[in-house]
C-alpha cells in the first residue's frame, strides 16, 4: 500500500502550525487521483484495478465497510469480466476483509476460503500467504487458537520465501498474540520485540501500533496496567492519525481496562464509551460485546446493579447469535458475580455453569479459573457442601495448570495461596502425630493395626491398579486392531474407486478418439456429397440430413465423454460444462441472453450419476427454451456450493400452457430425472416460463 504519512522534514516545510490538515489534504488528494485512475478506460486493465483495489482499501474499508463491500463486489464483477483472475481472487479478499472489520468472522472465513482457492488455481503464493495469515487471524478471534498457529506458521514460510519483510513483521506479531494468549510470554515478547524492529525499519504505522497495543497486552497480562497504558496510547496517536477507527476501537477499549484496574472508573467508563460508539459505526458485533461487558463491569463497581445487569444479558444475546464463546464467557461471570451480590443464588449458579461451558469451548484457562471460582462461591452459600468441594477441586487443577504459564503475577499468587494451603494441612498432620505420641502406649496399638490396614489397603490398590493397567492395555489393542482393520478396508475402498476411475478415463479416450473421428470424418463426407450433388436436389437434402445428424451424434458424443471422464465429477467441472453448452446454444440463435454460471467455496466431487442428470435436465430446460418458446429474451443461472447445486432458466416468450404439447417427451424426462436425484423442480409458465431446481448435496 501507498504510505499516506508525512516525513519529519517535510512537516517543518509545510509549516508546525497546521501538521493534521496537511496530512488529511495530502491524503485526500491521493485519493482522488485513484479514484481517476480506475476510472480511466484509457488505461490497461491491470493499472485501473490496481488503482480500483488501493481506492477500496484506503478510502473506505476501515471508515465505510458497507460502501467498501459494494466497491468489492463492483471490482470482482469486473475482473471476472475481462477474464483477470488475480484481481478477482483479489475482489474476495476485500470482500472478506468488510465483513471482518464488520465483526462477522465466519462469514469472513468463506469469503477468504474462496481468495485461497482462486489463488491457489493462479499459483500466487503471494496471495495464498497473506490470505492464511488473514484466516489465522479469524480463527484467533474464534478461540480455534492451534489451527490460528498452524495457518500463521505456513503464512510465514512463505513470507519467509518471498523475503516479504513487511509480511514477516506482521506474522511475527500475529503469533506473539497467540502465545500470549496460551501463557508463553517468554516466547511472546521475543516475537514483538522482533516484529517492532522489522516495522520500525519499513516505516509501516500500521504495523507498529498494532506491535505496541500487542506489547500493553503483554505488560498487562503481566500485572503492570500502568506501563501497558504508555504503549496503548502510543498505538492510539498512530491508529488516529491513520484515521483507523477499527484500531481505534479496540485501543480505547483497553486504555479503559488499564485505568479500571488502576482505580479511575469515570475515566475507564469514558473511554470504553468512546469504543463502544466506533464500533457500532463499523458494526463490529465482536467489539460491541467485548467494550459493553467492560462498561457493565463498570456499572457493578458503581453499584448501579440494574443497568449493569441489562448490558450484560445484552452481552450474551450477540454472543450467542454471532457465535463469540469468550465475549459469551465474560459476559456470563460478569452477570454471575451481580447475581452473587444481589443474593440471586440459583440465578448465579446457572450463569456461573454457562460461563465454564463458554470458557471451555473459547480455551480460556484464566476465564474457566473465574467461572469455576464463582460455581465454588454459589454453592458454598447456598451449603451444597458436595459441590462446593468437587467445585473447589476442579478449581486447585486449573490453578496448578494455570501455575505453569511463566511470568504471569496473578498465577505466582495463587501459587503462594496453594503451597500456603498445603503447608497448613501438614502442619495440621503433624499437631495430630504429636497428640497421639501424649496419648502413650494405649494408642500404639491402634497405630500397629491401623499400619497393617493401610498396608492391607495399599496392596489391595496396587493389584487393581496392576489389573486396571492389564484392562486398559487389553482395551488399547481391542481399538488399534479394531483402527487397523478400518484402515484396510478403507484402503481397499480408495483402491477400488482409483481402479474405476482409471478404466472410466481409458473408456472416455477410446470413445473420443474412435467414434469422434469416425463421426468427424462422417460430417465431413456428408458436406462433400451435398456440395457435389448439385443436379440431384433429394440427393443434396439427404447429405444434409447426415451431416446435420451427424453433427449433433457427435454433440452428443462429447457430453458422454465428459459424463464418463472422472476428472469432470467436481461442482466446478459441471459449472464450466453448463457455461460453455449455454454459450454455444445461446450464442447461435436470435434472442438475447444473459449467462450467471458460478461455483462459490472449495470444490468438491460428486457422484457422475448425479452430475449426468442435472446436466441433462439443464440442457432440455434450455433446449425447450430455444425451441419452442420463440423468445426473446433468455436468462441462465445456475449457481452451486459445498451444499447445494440451483439453476433458474427464464425467457419472456409464449409460455408454459402454449407450448405444452409440442415438446415431447421432454418436460416428462426433466421430472423424471429430477424425481431420481431428489431434487426440488418447479416449473412455471404463463406469460414466459421459469424452470427452477434446487438439490441438496449430502
Amino acid at each position: 500500500m501507498i504510505s499516506l504519512h508525512l516525513r519529519p522534514l517535510r512537516l517543518i516545510l509545510i509549516g508546525l502550525l497546521f501538521p493534521f490538515l496537511s496530512c488529511s489534504l495530502e491524503a485526500q488528494m491521493h485519493i482522488d487521483s485513484l479514484r481517476s485512475i480506475s476510472e480511466d478506460r484509457s488505461l490497461p486493465d491491470s493499472m485501473r484495478f490496481t488503482a480500483y483495489f488501493d481506492l477500496i482499501w484506503e478510502g473506505y474499508l476501515f471508515s465505510q465497510p458497507d460502501s467498501a463491500y459494494s466497491l468489492a463486489r463492483d471490482l470482482q464483477r469486473n475482473a471476472r469480466r475481462e477474464g483477470n483472475r488475480v484481481f478477482e481472487a483479489r475482489a474476495s479478499e476485500l470482500l472478506a476483509a468488510t465483513w471482518y472489520v464488520r465483526g462477522d468472522l465466519r462469514t469472513a472465513l468463506i469469503n477468504y476460503d474462496t481468495a485461497l482457492t482462486l489463488h491457489k488455481r493462479n499459483g500466487d503464493q503471494d496471495g495464498m500467504a497473506d490470505v492464511m495469515t488473514n484466516m489465522a487471524g479469524m480463527r484467533a478471534f474464534l478461540g480455534e487458537r492451534s489451527e490460528a498457529l498452524k495457518l500463521y506458521e505456513a503464512g510465514l514460510r512463505i513470507h519467509e520465501t518471498l523475503h516479504d519483510s513487511t509480511s514477516i513483521a506482521n506474522d511475527l506479531n500475529a503469533m506473539a498474540t497467540i502465545h500470549m494468549a496460551l501463557g508463553d510470554h517468554a516466547l511472546a515478547s521475543d516475537l514483538l520485540v522482533r516484529s517492532l524492529r522489522v516495522q520500525g525499519s519499513l516505516g509501516n504505522d500500521r504495523g507498529v501500533a498494532t506491535g505496541y497495543a500487542n506489547m500493553g497486552a503483554l505488560l498487562n497480562a503481566q500485572g503492570e496496567p500502568d506501563q501497558a497504558l504508555l504503549h496503548y496510547r502510543k498505538a492510539l496517536r498512530i491508529a488516529e492519525e491513520m484515521g483507523d477507527r477499527h484500531m481505534m476501537g479496540k485501543d480505547l477499549e483497553e486504555i479503559g481496562s488499564c485505568l479500571l484496574q488502576m482505580g479511575d472508573t469515570a475515566a475507564a467508563k469514558d473511554h470504553f464509551e468512546r469504543s463502544l460508539v466506533l464500533r457500532q459505526e463499523l458494526d463490529d458485533q465482536h467489539g460491541i460485546v467485548n467494550v459493553r461487558s467492560r462498561i457493565a463491569e463498570v456499572l457493578f463497581h458503581q453499584r448501579e446493579y440494574p443497568g449493569a445487569l441489562a448490558l450484560f444479558d445484552s452481552c450474551i444475546r450477540m454472543a450467542r447469535e454471532n457465535d463469540l464463546p469468550w465475549g459469551l464467557g465474560t459476559a456470563l461471570v460478569g452477570k454471575a458475580k451481580l447475581l452473587l451480590a444481589t443474593g440471586e443464588s440459583a440465578a448465579a449458579l446457572n450463569a456461573a455453569i454457562e460461563a465454564e461451558q463458554a470458557a471451555r469451548e473459547a480455551e480460556e484457562l484464566s476465564l474457566m479459573r473465574d467461572a469455576t471460582e464463582l460455581r465454588y462461591q454459589v454453592l458454598k452459600r447456598m451449603g451444597r457442601w458436595a459441590g462446593s468441594l468437587a467445585a473447589h477441586e476442579h478449581l486447585v487443577q486449573l490453578n496448578d495448570s494455570i501455575m505453569a504459564e511463566e511470568n504471569q503475577r496473578a498465577v505466582l499468587r495463587n501459587e503462594y495461596r496453594y503451597n500456603y494451603e498445603k503447608q497448613a494441612y501438614a502442619d495440621s498432620i503433624a499437631h495430630v502425630v504429636d497428640l497421639a505420641r501424649v496419648n502413650g502406649q494405649h494408642q500404639e496399638k491402634m497405630l500397629r493395626a491401623r499400619s497393617r490396614l493401610y498396608l492391607a489397603l495399599s496392596g489391595g490398590l496396587v493389584l487393581s491398579v496392576i489389573l486396571l493397567g492389564f484392562w486398559l492395555r487389553a482395551r488399547l489393542l481391542k481399538r488399534t486392531n479394531a483402527a487397523l482393520v478400518e484402515a484396510q478396508d478403507k484402503l481397499v475402498e480408495s483402491e477400488r474407486g482409483r481402479e474405476a476411475a482409471e478404466v472410466r478415463a481409458r473408456i472416455a479416450r477410446d470413445v473420443h478418439d474412435q467414434l469422434g473421428s469416425d463421426l468427424t470424418k462422417l460430417v465431413m463426407l456428408g458436406g462433400e456429397v451435398r456440395a457435389t450433388a448439385t443436379h440431384d436436389p433429394a440427393l443434396a437434402v439427404h447429405a444434409g440430413d447426415i451431416e446435420r445428424i451427424a453433427s449433433e451424434a457427435n454433440r452428443s458424443l462429447g457430453d458422454i465423454v465428459w459424463a464418463i471422464d472422472p476428472d469432470h465429477d467436481t461442482l466446478a467441472g459441471l459449472v464450466e460444462r453448463v457455461r460453455a453448452h449455454a454459450a454455444r446454444m445461446l450464442g447461435n440463435g436470435p434472442a438475447e441472453y444473459t449467462i450467471d454460471c458460478e461455483h462459490e467455496g472449495m470444490d468438491r466431487g460428486v457422484d457422475p450419476a448425479i452430475t449426468r442428470d442435472i446436466y441433462l435436465i439443464f440442457r432440455e430446460t434450455l433446449n425447450n427454451a430455444i425451441k419452442y418458446a420463440r423468445a426473446n429474451r433468455i436468462q441462465v443461472v445456475f449457481r452451486t456450493n459445498e451444499k447445494q447445486v440451483r439453476f433458474e432458466v427464464r425467457d419472456d416468450g409464449i409460455g408454459f400452457a402454449a407450448t405444452n404439447g409440442t415438446s415431447g417427451r421432454g418436460l416428462a424426462n426433466i421430472r423424471e430425472r429430477a424425481r431420481r436425484i431428489g431434487a426440488d423442480l418447479s416449473i412455471e409458465g404463463d406469460r414466459g416460463t421459469r424452470v427452477r431446481l434446487v438439490l441438496g448435496l449430502p
